[in-house]
């Protein structure tokens, strides 16, 4: 990581971005210490949020996702709309379930050709398969207009399909997705990258998916010739061996606690007979940024490890069989504070990039989500002028608020989490040069 400026006025002529972190980085800092942030740091802290929220509201450049939560905020008719989409798929459902009772193909075949009923049912599924749930409202009170007498059980579920909450909520959609307010929120959606559910989305998962694989295939291959390396200069004797997908023992002391449970890559060493130790564990990202949102969760993961009883040996699941792992062996995986033990690390094989941003992005976007931010936003987005210091709830939360802690440790869990990181080529390089070394 790019080390923060020396000082806050090195930091504000820097941009923004840097400003913002490094005041977070103050605030973290004094809150470690027990002492009270330095002088001024509120107020760059202050700035600097209300700098990025302007430029995020930019017509040119901004940030559509922003721009879309703003709008959100402030428009009720968006507001309505994102609500009623979370259980638009659960209401299509609903409806459909209730349109089979009245109309699934299977009863047209009990039902004589060409009978109103029959056309009825055909009409009604065809509309709710199609999801013209308007047409479909207006088909059941049309024919709940009808004489049903000779079509017994039938005026029910019809009646029990128009009052259906959820038939009322899909038309209400529908009618909301006509407004020119929800269709620039759909645009800025859009723009914001491939909507949950779409092909483009499945698309870009299967992408991410094939990275990922190429990274475990990389590191393991790299950890079985670390292997093969350390048992040839062991005379031959098998001593190391790779085990990938490591999963932690159900019934493991200490609590889970969102921590994790399956480790990507470990290299043991054991002799016959005996409960093996763990050398190197390995945690495979196929991109730097991957690793500082996963940090906390491994600290969590060695934390736990790190409660096993020194003399006992616990058998771990694995994709290469089954690992008996001395419980003295785990229990140096306790993490430093908030470090990694130095035989813990992270392998990413990706190509080197250019120099990462000292403000995260899930950072930023997590201030910019907080509700004086959206305020301040909203009073920008209406051509007014909010000082920065109505900003001021955000640096209060950002102290204290356990839902912010992981922006207020932002550069730091970055910096560890980068120090921790090896391509594996360099690490088999490494040993290879060290075991030169030693011959």
């Amino acid at each position: 990581m790019p080390p923060l400026p020396v000082n806050a006025e090195a930091a504000v002529a820097s941009g923004a971005d840097v400003a913002l972190a490094f005041a977070i980085a103050a605030a973290r800092l004094a809150k470690e210490q027990h002492l009270p942030p330095p002088p001024h740091s509120q107020e760059t802290f202050t700035w600097a949020l209300a700098q990025l929220i302007r430029q995020a509201l930019a017509t040119d450049g901004g940030d559509p996702a922003f721009q879309a939560i703003v709008l959100q905020a402030r428009e009720a008719e968006v507001h309505e709309h994102v609500q009623l989409r979370r259980m638009r798929a659960a209401d299509q459902r609903a409806v459909r379930t209730a349109t089979n009772a009245i109309a699934h193909p299977g009863k047209l075949r009990r039902m004589s050709t060409g009978t109103a009923r029959e056309a009825l049912v055909r009409l009604l599924h065809a509309l709710a398969a199609a999801g013209s749930w308007d047409a479909l409202a207006q088909v059941v009170e049309s024919a709940l207009t009808q004489d049903l007498s000779e079509q017994p059980g039938l005026r029910a579920p019809l009646e029990a399909l128009l009052s259906n909450p959820a038939l009322t909520r899909l038309q209400r959609g529908d009618e909301l997705l006509r407004l020119d307010v929800v269709q620039r929120y759909q645009a800025l959606c859009e723009r914001r990258g491939p909507l949950a559910g779409s092909d483009a989305a499945a698309a870009e998962g299967r992408t991410s998916a094939r990275e990922g694989q190429r990274a475990e295939q990389a590191a393991a291959e790299a950890f079985g010739r670390l292997a093969e390396l350390l048992n040839r200069h062991r005379d031959g004797a098998a001593g190391y061996r790779l085990v990938r997908s490591l999963r932690t023992p159900r019934g493991f002391p200490g609590a889970a606690n969102k921590a994790k449970e399956e480790w990507d890559a470990a290299l043991l060493r054991s002799e016959p007979s005996a409960a093996a130790e763990l050398v190197l564990l390995a945690e495979i990202k196929a991109s730097p940024t991957a690793a500082t949102s996963d940090f906390p969760r491994l600290l969590r993961g060695l934390r736990r490890l790190a409660h096993a009883s020194a003399e006992a040996a616990y058998f771990f699941a694995s994709a290469d069989g089954e690992a008996r792992i001395l419980g003295a062996s785990l229990r140096e995986l306790e993490p430093a504070g908030h470090s990694l033990p130095p035989h813990v690390i992270y392998c990413c094989s990706a190509a080197a990039e250019p120099p990462p941003q000292v403000l995260s992005a899930a950072s930023k976007a997590v201030l910019l989500a907080e509700p004086a931010s959206l305020a301040f936003a909203e009073q920008v987005a209406r051509g007014e002028s909010p000082p920065h210091a109505a900003l001021a709830p955000v640096w209060n939360e950002l102290q204290a608020a356990p839902r912010l802690r992981a922006a207020l440790h932002q550069y730091e869990t970055a910096v560890k989490a980068r120090a921790a990181m090896l391509h594996p080529d360099d690490l088999l390089a490494a040993v290879e040069q060290s075991l030169a070394g030693q011959s």
